[in-house]
């Protein structure tokens, strides 16, 4: 390694999930197609592989305060302990020992798809490690693969390509699998409208997204379940959420998020909790529409507050003790190298 890099950086953004979030998720997505528009923003996940000359393993995750040693590769094991990080350590099997280091800029269970964009950092990482050359959306699929497969947790990869793919994105998922993403052009002036009328709130409560994803799934499949009817409108507000911003309609854009929250709460009442109705509750009057981001039950809700009131929207959450984080689109998805 002399003279050679040893320490190699990625980051990615954290998404949000503006309309059809859900229909990314088998089984709807390969039955009936799906779709999802979902965008970057400037929170990032940060992943770092620094190359050590022995076999010697260090796993460090600054979120959890966790750090984990081994004395080789293979003597990792999935046992519920940043489990994440040594499934992707293990996936892509270096032939050197490394200090393996994350970071994400949001708490986890926040909605935002914190996993994903880890996951996709942390690709990335080691692919400048080992030298690997991989298109963003190829890293997205390897990412989630190593989620849904190798650990088995459900859901879509709509979190992997969002922070792969950053700015805003149209996810088309096809009837018996496969997804095709496109670029949504949006206007510099919508986009800076936006930015100056939309932003996150965390709530307070974390949402357990594999829970949730179970219980849509088991709903899915009863007799008279209104989950297929509900992922069917949100695949279709999709669809128009795309058009709104591809139009710079920004306020049609903020009712359709209400109408995607009115039938993501009829996926299953896991979707929604009593603290992330108070907030909606109190925002009536400060806000043109809003969601919760992922899955629900808690984490962040995306509001577009009225225009000349987002302060004063802003002020209503915290007084609820919300946390209020910024709504800024990162252009760019996974970078590499970026100092971080």
């Amino acid at each position: 390694m002399s003279g050679m890099p040893t320490r190699f950086s990625a980051r990615a953004p954290v998404r949000v999930d503006c309309a059809g979030g859900g229909t990314d998720c088998p089984p709807f997505s390969v039955d009936y197609g799906g779709t999802v528009v979902n965008c970057g923003i400037q929170l990032y996940a940060r992943a770092s592989i620094e190359m050590y000359p022995g076999p010697e393993i260090d796993i460090v995750s600054h979120d959890f305060g966790i750090t984990i040693n081994t004395a080789r590769l293979s003597d990792l094991r999935i046992n519920g302990e940043l489990d994440l990080l040594k499934a992707i350590a293990l996936r892509m099997n270096p032939d050197f020992g490394f200090r393996f280091s994350v970071q994400s800029e949001v708490p986890p269970g926040s909605g935002l798809g914190s996993s994903g964009a880890v996951g996709v950092a942390c690709v990335a990482a080691f692919d400048a490690a080992m030298g690997t050359q991989r298109s963003p959306e190829e890293i997205a699929r390897l990412a989630n693969d190593i989620e849904r497969k190798d650990l088995g947790h459900p859901g879509g990869d709509q979190d992997s390509f969002g922070p792969a793919l950053g700015g805003f994105n149209l996810l088309n998922y096809h009837v018996g699998g496969g997804m095709t993403p496109e670029k949504i052009i949006v206007s510099d002036e919508t986009t800076a409208e936006l930015e100056r009328r939309a932003f996150l709130v965390y709530t307070g409560e974390p949402h357990l997204s594999g829970n949730i994803h179970r219980d849509i799934k088991d709903s899915y499949i009863l007799p008279e379940s209104p989950t297929v009817d509900a992922m069917k409108n949100l695949a279709r507000i999709g669809n128009e959420c795309a058009s709104a911003l591809e139009h710079g309609e920004v306020d049609r854009f903020g009712k359709l998020l209400s109408e995607n929250w009115v039938h993501h709460k009829r996926l299953h009442p896991s979707c929604n909790c009593e603290q992330l109705q108070r907030f909606y509750d109190a925002m009536e009057d400060a806000i043109t529409g809003g969601k919760t981001c992922g899955a629900g039950g808690g984490g962040c809700i995306l509001f577009l507050a009225k225009p000349g009131k987002t302060e004063h929207a802003k002020d209503i959450c915290q007084e609820l003790g919300g946390q209020v984080l910024p709504f800024r689109v990162s252009p760019a998805g996974v970078c590499v190298n970026d100092g971080g």
